[in-house]
C-alpha cells in the first residue's frame, strides 16, 4: 500500500513540476483577436505568450493558441 501511495506521489509531483516549465513557442503567428472587441493584452503578458499587434489586431503563435484559450478566454 505504502509502494503504490509513494508512486502515485511521484507521478503527482512529476505532472505538476512538468505543467510549470517555461515554454517556447515558435508557430506561424495567427489572428487572435481585435483590440476593439475588448481583448486584454494584459492577460497574454501576465502568461508569458508572446504577441504581435498590427493594425488593431493581435497575433500569437499558433502553437500558443491552446494555451491562451486556457488562460485568456
Amino acid at each position: 500500500m505504502k509502494k503504490t501511495l509513494l508512486i502515485l506521489v511521484c507521478i503527482f509531483v512529476m505532472a505538476i513540476t512538468g505543467a510549470c516549465e517555461k515554454k517556447e513557442y515558435n508557430g506561424k503567428y495567427v489572428h487572435w483577436g481585435d483590440i476593439r472587441s475588448g481583448l486584454s493584452i494584459e492577460k497574454l503578458k501576465r502568461n508569458n505568450i508572446p504577441y504581435k499587434q498590427k493594425a488593431n489586431q493581435v497575433f500569437i503563435p499558433e502553437d500558443a493558441f491552446d494555451d491562451a484559450l486556457y488562460c485568456c478566454s
